[in-house]
């Protein structure tokens, strides 16, 4: 009995199948035609899409020590130094300086200070105003990327536009402007740390205090020299960013493959939906 039910659904499945191909094949006119149409389409879609290419520079943070003589002499003014609000050290570059980088903030001063808002919306046309924010929104959605390696700790900053030289120079000069807003971010703070402590040294006449206060100055006046003077002062740059030669996109071939497939399964619906209609009515 089992048997027979097997070799029935076996006999059913193959009938099926026989009819599939019958059906495809009865309408291989129909199915050979919306498939052309929509290889066409794509054909068409991928020679007018604009050519985006991506540029890459990889950066590593830069990294300082803050420990021995200096961490105990932080320690022993601690308390003093959060009452006034300082920030005294500089710990934690890196993590601020990455933060930054990924942040709205940087592109929004990116795109201000290159005038940009309109290159952006002229590459994606959009039935919205061209705004700032909707310029940051843009950017960072489609243009500019960073990615973080956690093994070895570096970081990859990468920017698709339509010029390739384009998109090396705004990849090199995000990361300086990033170095640029933590080196002046940096030279603000340690200019108040300093105006701060010598406030403090003038109010106390404790031995003790005094010397701790002057070699705070000293630490500070170092890390505004350090500042002052040293270009890649947050991110170092391992592997600058170069005009690339090959685009990533439109992949040509794939749409074209893509479109044909689409077309093939688009036909064969329409034509058991016309079979199904042609066999109710008969």
């Amino acid at each position: 009995m089992i048997g027979n039910e097997h070799v029935s659904t076996v006999h059913d499945d193959e009938i099926a199948l026989v009819d599939l191909f019958r059906a495809v094949w009865d309408y291989k006119f129909l199915i050979a035609g919306v498939a052309a149409v929509c290889t066409a389409l794509a054909v068409y879609l991928a020679l007018t899409a604009p050519e985006i290419y991506r540029a890459e520079v990889t950066i590593a943070p830069v990294t300082e020590s803050g420990g021995g003589s200096m961490g105990s002499l932080m320690g022993q003014l601690g308390g003093l130094a959060n009452l006034a609000g300082l920030n005294i050290g500089g710990g934690g570059r890196g993590k601020e300086a990455t933060a930054v980088l990924k942040s709205n903030r940087l592109a929004e001063e990116f795109i201000r200070r290159k005038d940009l808002v309109g290159v952006l919306f002229n590459s994606t046309p959009t039935d919205k105003p061209p705004t700032l924010w909707l310029a940051v929104q843009q950017f960072r959605a489609s243009v500019f990327d960073v990615k973080e390696e956690e093994l070895d700790g570096l970081i990859t900053v990468t920017v698709d536009w339509t010029d390739p030289k384009v998109a090396a120079q705004w990849a090199n000069e995000l990361v300086a402007l990033t170095n640029e807003l933590q080196r002046t971010r940096a030279m603000d703070e340690s200019t108040r740390n300093i105006n701060y402590l010598n406030q403090q040294l003038a109010n106390t006449n404790v031995v003790e205090i005094r010397l701790a206060l002057y070699r705070l100055i000293e630490n500070e006046t170092k890390q505004l020299m350090l500042a002052n003077g040293k270009i890649e002062y947050a991110f170092t740059v391992i592997d600058p960013a170069v005009a690339p030669e090959i685009r990533v996109s439109p992949k040509r071939t794939l749409m074209t493959l893509i479109g044909f497939a689409l077309g093939c399964v688009l036909g064969c619906v329409i034509a058991f939906i016309h079979r199904g209609l042609k066999s109710q009515s008969a």
